[in-house]
């Protein structure tokens, strides 16, 4: 629809309206209430009040108001702010305005205090759990997933200036990715940049061998995480999100599809909700549709594999020799972000204690969970870090008994060490 502001009507003349308009005239301004002011509609072919299109969204306003359903009354105001914007610029304005400060303060429009957290009513176990994230680590992510998740804390945090134009900011998100990639860490780090409580809910676990209770229960659930803001994580998205036209589901999870259809639709503006699975091939397309941003979380490469192990060391990294974690990064290729962690973890447990040597018992860490696949080039440049850094001197058959090998291959790397540096 296009509106321009142009002369009213070749002739002077009463309109619809009874408002008289003088020949060639443009009105650019606000005129006095016993007056109107003329748009023209290019899919009506004519010109129309302003006062019209006003009261053309008066009644959808309100219906969507009384309707009990904040959802559609967003979506109803932020059409509105679009259509309005051209020809009546304060009050799309005024609106924006008020949308803006409802997705900071909801409870300005729900009322109602946040409920306890909801229990399944047979085991009294909580169906949702809240964490602390606080001081949840930046992950390790490749530049293109970086940018992209950058982009969507920007965009939730320009929200006003979003919504106050018009525009929806982004509210939900699809992580998929390989066991160990870093999904739920990038969703609760998520959480800590936007500033919101972090709840989670494992699918997985959630579906009960009665099924109604399972759409019972997630129903209740997401009810809870509607009801204030907060970042809501679905683990294990696929347990529940698999494809319709699959015929080894039953009717009840198909049903339970078409639930989580409506609430990707509904999902309130000051709330995100991300959705997590190993297995992005199992969901139905339809779901996956509704996401705003999906995100692969790809395997660590070398470089990121390295920054994962020395930022799960921490400071026990300042006892290491300076090849040593380069080089069990570069052995680590396949490995997840979880495996380096996980890695490391393990050997400061050991270090702390039982007062073993740190490099001691990373080595023994990484030969146990990879089976030592540490050779050739990287085994030569570990042992040869070993040698010179922190002054510690190993002893050929010490270091034969550190990493599972014979006294000669240690010899032989050490002595090529000492050809290249021209020795």
């Amino acid at each position: 629809m296009l509106l321009t502001h142009g002369p009213i009507s070749p002739v002077d003349g009463l309109f619809e309206s009874g408002v008289r308009c003088d020949r060639n005239r443009t009105y650019s301004g606000i005129l006095p209430l016993n007056h109107d002011y003329f748009v023209f509609d290019s899919d009506e072919g004519k010109y129309v009040s302003r006062t019209k299109r006003l009261e053309a969204w008066l009644p959808k306003i309100t219906e969507a108001g009384l309707s009990g359903d904040p959802r559609k009354l967003e979506l109803v105001v932020v059409r509105a702010i679009r259509v309005l914007k051209s020809d009546l610029p304060e009050v799309s304005k005024q609106l924006g305005s008020l949308l803006s400060e409802h997705a900071a303060n909801p409870g300005a429009l729900r009322r109602g205090r946040t409920s306890p957290p909801p229990v399944d009513s047979d085991e009294g176990l909580s169906l949702v759990r809240a964490e602390d994230v606080d001081d949840a680590p930046t992950p390790v992510m490749p530049k293109r997933v970086s940018n992209c998740v950058d982009q969507f804390i920007t965009e939730r945090r320009e929200a006003k200036r979003l919504l106050a134009e018009g525009f929806l900011p982004p509210g939900s998100l699809l992580l998929t990715g390989s066991p160990g990639t870093g999904k739920t860490m990038l969703s609760r780090w998520v959480a800590q940049q936007l500033g919101l409580p972090f709840i989670t809910l494992d699918l997985a676990t959630s579906i009960s061998s009665f099924l109604g209770k399972t759409g019972f229960n997630l129903r209740r659930s997401l009810d809870y995480a509607r009801s204030h803001p907060c970042v809501l994580l679905l683990d294990e998205f696929d347990a529940i999100a698999k494809r319709r036209d699959d015929d080894t589901e039953i009717g009840e999870l198909k049903r339970i599809v078409n639930v989580l259809l409506k609430e990707l639709e509904d999902w309130p503006l000051n709330s995100v909700l991300i959705a997590a699975t190993n297995h992005p091939e199992l969901l139905d397309r339809a779901v996956e549709r509704r996401f705003d941003l999906t995100l692969e979380l790809p395997l660590p490469e070398e470089k990121e594999r390295e920054k994962i192990l020395r930022f799960a060391a921490g400071r026990f990294a300042e006892e290491l020799p300076p090849s040593m974690l380069p080089a069990i990064a570069s052995s680590l290729d396949g490995a997840s972000g979880s495996d380096c962690n996980s890695l490391v973890t393990a050997a400061v447990r050991r270090h702390l204690s039982g007062g073993v040597e740190f490099t001691r018992c990373l080595i023994d860490a990484f030969r146990a969970q990879s089976a030592n696949k540490l050779g050739g080039k990287n085994l030569g440049e570990l042992i040869r870090g070993l040698q010179a850094g922190n002054g510690t001197q190993y002893k050929v058959r010490e270091l034969a008994e550190l990493f599972g090998r014979s006294p000669s291959t240690i010899q032989h790397h050490l002595k090529k060490g000492e050809k290249s540096n021209g020795k």
